[in-house]
């Protein structure tokens, strides 16, 4: 991680995630503070059933909540209510939570989500750098990036006349809720990836929304419970809780201001001070599509073209980037995520090939008696096959490499230089195999990290100290604290 942002270099300055608190500011996703610019005007969204609760007048701070809550609950009462606050969420109450929690700029994060939604041909590793020589090392193809950068209205560009209506070739949905834009970022370039397995669920998410209009898109995608139970995979009900209580206190705040700016008759003028911790931060995304270079940034109901792409379309998306950054040099806090071709599938695609080359020979020369090459289908079994998506009728339609043709067709190819070939292919499939099995412990190393940090421990931390409350001992351990 680099703190500082270097203008010549291209490193990204980032700062660390805390462990010790979810409430941290540093480098989750942004409430949005507002709706995508002209989203009223142009689209209507149908909105939720609005409470039959009348609206109270009076603001609900934290230090007044605590004294009306008790006055009005009993003792009995707020015990049932901690136990019921602190107990482990199932699976349905997940899904039924309509609301979104921040998301931390964590690629394991993102991995864990893309493998539980069946889009397990993708791959997400953090950015360092934007050096040409550093992004030549990510795996290829990179489908596109997701940018992490602190939020700050006034700083962004109003470039609305310069954006265009959504081509038909684009996938592009907008942000219609608080949190989302992590989850949106990232199903603005998954969506826009060609040849890529999403998924059942997600496949026909795509197909359903292919023809509908960005706002409607986001809209589908808040009411989505398999996408958005999967982002809030991660939370525990005390965090959906602390959610629900910080967007209220938001909305209190953002209607005292309201109030204030309409009895005010000076003109307010931006303070020019340095945002506090509670300041928001926001997930972009960058994306190619047939020759062209998008900036897809939820907020705003129309795309952003940057241009065609001259090269390799990495090295134009840095250039936008650094100037984002640039606009933004007053805060230092960035995260940049690739989103591109996880190496299972590249791994598994080359083996194939490598096993079809083995078959042919084999299928051209064990008639001969020098031949004593194994039969690769003999070796690589259907049931080991299976665990890399492959089968033995799929690698036999292959297409083999002209290489190979050109060399196995030649008048001087015989038996020797076929059983020489046939052990150079049979040392590569064990390599590529490998491989493949280390890239896979890697790829479930991270989905049971992430499975970890799903375990709730809550309850049994609220019952553990409980006990120790019943026990006297809380009351022994404040007296010697004393």
């Amino acid at each position: 991680m680099m703190a500082g942002a270097s203008e010549q270099t291209g490193v990204l300055p980032v700062s660390p995630i805390s462990n010790d608190s979810p409430d941290t500011g540093v480098r989750r996703s942004s409430r949005a503070k507002k709706a995508p610019t002209k989203y009223d005007e142009e689209y209507t969204i149908p909105a939720h059933e609005a409470s039959n609760q009348p609206a109270t007048k009076k603001s609900r701070p934290k230090r007044k909540a605590a004294q009306i809550a008790g006055e009005n609950i009993e003792l009995e009462d707020a015990a049932t209510l901690l136990e019921e606050m602190l107990s482990r969420m199932t699976q349905d109450e997940r899904k039924e939570y309509g609301g979104w929690v921040e998301l931390e700029s964590e690629p394991g994060f993102f991995n864990a989500m893309l493998q539980e939604m069946g889009a397990r041909d993708f791959k997400v590793q953090e950015v360092y750098s934007l050096d040409p020589d550093i992004l030549g090392f990510l795996p290829q193809p990179v489908h596109g990036l997701i940018f992490l950068f602190e939020y700050q209205g006034g700083n962004e560009q109003s470039d609305e006349e310069t954006r265009q209506d959504c081509p038909d070739d684009l996938w592009f949905a907008n942000q219609t809720t608080a949190n989302a834009c992590a989850t949106v970022a990232l199903m603005n370039i998954v969506m826009n990836a060609q040849g890529m397995t999403l998924g059942t669920q997600l496949q026909k998410f795509r197909n359903f929304t292919k023809s509908l209009a960005p706002p409607y898109r986001g809209h589908l995608l808040d009411t989505n419970d398999f996408i958005r139970s999967i982002h809030n995979s991660v939370a525990r009900r005390i965090d959906l809780i602390s959610e629900d209580l910080a967007l209220d206190n938001k909305h209190e705040e953002s209607q005292k201001r309201r109030k204030i700016t309409k009895t005010s008759s000076r003109p307010t003028r931006p303070s020019g001070k340095k945002p506090s911790a509670d300041t928001n931060y926001h997930y972009i995304a960058y994306v190619p599509v047939n020759g062209q270079l998008w900036e897809l940034d939820g907020l705003h109901v129309k795309p952003l073209c940057l241009g065609p792409i001259a090269g390799s379309w990495l090295e134009t998306a840095s250039v936008a980037i650094q100037e984002r950054m640039m606009r933004n040099s007053e805060y230092a806090s960035y995260s940049l995520l690739a989103i591109g071709q996880s190496p299972l599938k590249t791994l598994a695609s080359e083996f194939a090939t490598s096993l079809a080359c083995s078959r042919a020979l084999h299928e051209l020369y064990s008639g001969n008696t020098t031949w004593t090459a194994p039969d690769p289908f003999k070796v690589f079994t259907e049931l080991r096959l299976a665990q890399r998506n492959l089968t033995h009728e799929g690698i036999a339609a292959l297409e083999l490499p002209k290489s190979f043709v050109k060399k196995t067709s030649h008048p001087d190819f015989n038996p020797k230089e076929a059983l020489k070939l046939a052990k150079e292919l049979g040392t590569e499939q064990d390599s590529l195999d490998a491989q493949y099995v280390s890239e896979l412990a890697n790829v479930d190393e991270t989905v049971e990290t992430i499975r970890g940090r799903q375990r709730d421990y809550t309850p049994a931390v609220h019952q553990w100290v409980r006990v120790l409350a019943e026990k006297g001992v809380l009351r022994q351990f404040i007296q010697d604290m004393n």
